[in-house]
């Protein structure tokens, strides 16, 4: 099984874990207003369209998944990166310094030179 696959049976297996919770209880929350009692008590409550409380409660952190997801990924396809997982590990980097291994270093010059890496002296 390659790895796309087996990441691909992971997520739906998720999805189906979720959407079973989701399901569940959900089911166990719809519970009826008692009947009004003449002179106060109970309001009758107000009808929820099944679709808009699936696309306040779904789409808006799907809305919200999608743009994190965006603001993170952009700035690197905007270089040109590579973002598989599989993408080459750059080299060890020495920013603003020589493009050498440390064995490569210059060796000091004079007796009073400080090149060359650690010292010491007593």
């Amino acid at each position: 099984m390659t790895t796309a696959a087996r990441r691909l049976a992971v997520a739906s297996a998720v999805a189906t874990t979720s959407a079973m919770i989701l399901l569940g209880t959900a089911v166990a929350a719809s519970a009826d207003t008692p009947e009004p009692i003449p002179g106060g008590g109970w309001e009758k409550e107000p009808s929820i369209d099944l679709l808009h409380a699936f696309l306040v409660l779904g789409g808006i952190p799907l809305l919200l998944f999608v743009v994190i997801t965006l603001l993170y990924v952009a700035p690197a396809l905007a270089r040109g990166e590579n973002l598989r997982p599989d993408a080459k590990v750059p080299e060890n980097q020495w920013l603003g310094g020589p493009n050498r291994a440390a064995g490569e270093l210059a060796a000091p010059d004079t007796e009073d030179s400080k090149a060359g890496g650690a010292g010491g002296s007593w």
